[in-house]
């Protein structure tokens, strides 16, 4: 039995796949192969799955093969040939629609020799797809194109040979392929390029590390540190590794990595973990662990785990499609022996009413139905400055049960606020007075953050001798010889009584502050929209749970505080089969955005968070929270209309062309009209306001 530590996760860029039933194929044969945790990204066309130890890259690339693809290669490819005969297939296609509203007097031999290069433009295309869905046991939507617009060509080629002067059925051939390319160009581009948005993000975040050797610094990348090397760290700087600070002294940000929010002070001999932040100092550290073995990676193994285990939802058109493609087979079947041997008609009266009947209900509706609405939601999301990864967020997001926030970060604005002064023997605005002259000569967040908050108030004139011990506290002496203590807890050895700064005189406690972050304007809004969407609100944070408390009342809203990245991962466990979303930006909440349904991010988050998120909002501005959402309402319900519109025009056509109502010409006619309707409907959702 093969163990854990015994399977290597592996990514692969795989080549050939054209929907979301190919994904399906590749998982379900790789799996069968013997390869674990099999998940195929259909977006990114990526293969991630774990190789248990002695299996060889040939197991798996046979596999791959026999699934109907191929392992991407590096560098670039003439495709040239492959573009000339997409666009040649349009442009027979434009050919043959304009013949069929004007009269032009054409040899039957040019339409056979032009829809045969279309038919070979479809199998060139979508042959391999189709065969290969054959094989494994399904039948993808491009097994009944290529079967109509087969059969409609040979048909062709009969009447042209043997009944001349009868009309001729290849436009239909060239129709259906031309229709169905045009709507998964459309899809890939919107996929492609949102891709690449994403990957130019990134790109901006390339991590390198200020190496220290014999006193001069080398710039090297992160994953090339070692245990003991020593990197110098300036204001900004990401410790990029656990380590230990070896010289100086900074102001360290863990939010991104713990989820606390308040700042802490770091000395030397302290560990620093890697991806916090430096605030305020410059320091030396020295590696504790290889890049691949920090804080920071194990909570990026918890991402990829998280990532292994998310459901992969089926676009709606190929649900439908698998049980729609064998059933039109079946019953293309049956009328065609209940014409000919229980109606006694001719035989070419049945093969055409069969041919209908492929002609007509060929899914290039159910086809275009998806991507269609994808292309002009996704353009919707990019103008209002989201973007998604995913074509499936519309959907999951349309039908969202719960959505999570992560309070740092995301509800806050990385600034503080005084939620309460207490005073002990002495006015509030003599206690204020005293906090601003103090926090005047310090560079810590919080005390920048007083300031502005008490901008109105005095100062005091009576202090003197003010004094900062970085991260901890503030000291001075008063002209009447008074000394002043203001600081953290451990700073002023105030560990009994409740608050997050205290303000002594002579080591007696006259005041404490309790400190809340800043929150953001939009959040009542926002959870009042939520709300009225019928959309569960939970708010998640790594700060102390009485902060947390207090903001759930003031926001009305469930809190849950204290928490790891390992808890956030068990409460969403524990939500069950819910339809989750979650806003999060740190690397802590990594994992958490894998997990979900679908996972939500800023621009300017970490590098994990953002790789992470199926949604990435390019303003930090909660309010295309909103609008994400609207968008994907709106674009799932247009989804939904399209199917059903391609879903019950088939209801009707099919049994009119199985008794010979419609004939193959008309059954073109109507084919193609149902597409303009699908098209037709999404462009009514570019138009719409949200």
């Amino acid at each position: 039995m093969t163990t854990n530590s015994q399977l290597k996760t592996e990514s692969l860029k795989i080549d050939g796949m054209t929907c979301i039933n190919c994904a399906l194929n590749l998982e379900r044969i790789v799996k069968k192969a013997g390869v674990k945790q099999v998940h195929v990204n259909f977006p990114s066309k990526e293969l991630l799955f774990e190789r248990p130890s002695g299996m060889e890259d040939k197991t798996i690339n046979d596999a791959v093969r026999n699934a109907g693809f191929s392992i991407a290669k590096t560098g670039s490819q003439n495709l040239w040939a492959n573009k000339l005969l997409i666009v040649f297939s349009f442009v027979v296609a434009a050919y043959f629609i304009l013949i069929m509203f004007i009269p032009i007097q054409v040899p039957p031999l040019l339409d056979a020799v032009l829809a045969g290069i279309s038919l070979f433009v479809g199998f060139f295309k979508f042959g391999k797809g189709a065969y290969y869905s054959l094989k494994s046991g399904s039948a993808n939507m491009y097994v009944l194109i290529l079967l109509g617009g087969t059969t409609a060509f040979v048909f062709s080629m009969y009447l042209m040979l043997y009944k001349i002067g009868a009309h001729l059925y290849f436009e239909t051939t060239a129709v259906l392929v031309a229709l169905v390319l045009i709507g998964d160009i459309l899809e890939t581009n919107a996929v492609n390029k949102t891709m690449e948005s994403i990957a130019g993000l990134a790109k901006d975040k390339l991590e390198l590390a200020k190496k220290i050797v014999e006193g001069e610094i080398q710039m090297i990348g992160i994953n090339s540190l070692k245990v003991g090397d020593l990197v110098q760290g300036n204001l900004g700087d990401e410790i990029h590794t656990d380590s230990i600070l070896t010289s100086g002294k900074a102001l360290i940000d863990e939010s991104l990595i713990t989820g606390e929010s308040i700042p802490i002070s770091k000395s030397v001999g302290e560990l620093l973990l890697g991806g916090s932040q430096i605030i305020d100092g410059n320091i030396q550290y020295e590696v504790l662990k290889n890049a691949h073995l920090s804080t920071k990676a194990k909570i990026n193994d918890l991402v990829q785990k998280a990532s292994g285990q998310k459901a992969n939802v089926q676009k709606l058109a190929d649900r439908i499609s698998s049980i729609f493609v064998p059933l039109v087979l079946v019953i293309t079947v049956i009328a065609f022996c209940l014409n000919y041997f229980a109606l006694n008609l001719t035989l070419e009266t049945a093969i055409l009413r069969s041919v209908a009947i492929l002609v007509i209900s060929c899914p290039c509706a159910m086809g275009l139905a998806t991507p269609i609405a994808i292309i002009v939601g996704l353009g919707k999301m990019s103008k209002e400055g989201i973007l998604v990864k995913n074509p499936d967020v519309f959907e999951n997001l349309a039908s969202l049960d719960q959505i999570i926030f992560d309070k740092t970060g995301t509800l806050s604005t990385g600034n503080f606020e005084v939620s309460q002064l207490q005073t002990w023997t002495i006015e509030q605005e003599e206690a204020i007075a005293i906090i601003k002259s103090l926090e005047a000569k310090s560079s810590h967040p919080i005390a920048k953050s007083l300031l502005r908050y008490y901008a109105d108030y005095s100062d005091s004139e009576y202090l003197t001798d003010i004094t900062e011990t970085k991260g901890e506290g503030m000291t001075a002496i008063s002209l009447q010889g008074d000394n002043y203590f203001l600081g953290s807890a451990e700073f002023t050895k105030q560990h009994s009584t409740t608050g997050d700064l205290f303000l002594l005189r002579n080591e007696q406690l006259i005041a404490a502050l309790f400190i809340e972050d800043e929150l953001k304007e939009n959040i009542p809004g926002t959870l009042a929209y939520f709300k009225q969407a019928k959309v569960e609100s939970l708010v998640l944070s790594g700060d102390k749970k009485e902060k947390c408390e207090r903001l759930s009342k003031a926001l009305n809203t469930k809190i849950i505080g204290e928490l790891k990245p390992n808890d956030k991962l068990e409460i969403i466990d524990a939500l069950g089969n819910k339809k989750i979303a979650m806003l999060g930006d740190g690397v802590n909440d990594a994992p958490s955005l894998a997990k979900v349904n679908v996972g939500i991010s800023f621009a300017d988050a970490t590098h994990m968070a953002m790789q992470t998120a199926d949604v990435i909002l390019m303003r930090d501005d909660l309010n295309a929270l909103v609008k994400a959402h609207k968008i994907a309402v709106l674009t799932y319900q247009t989804i939904k209309q399209n199917l059903f519109w391609a879903f019950a025009y088939n209801l009707v056509a099919i049994p009119l062309a199985a008794f010979g109502v419609i004939n193959p010409m008309w059954a073109a006619f109507f084919m193609i009209f149902s597409d303009l309707i699908v098209i037709g409907n999404a462009f009514v959702l570019k138009s719409r306001k949200v």
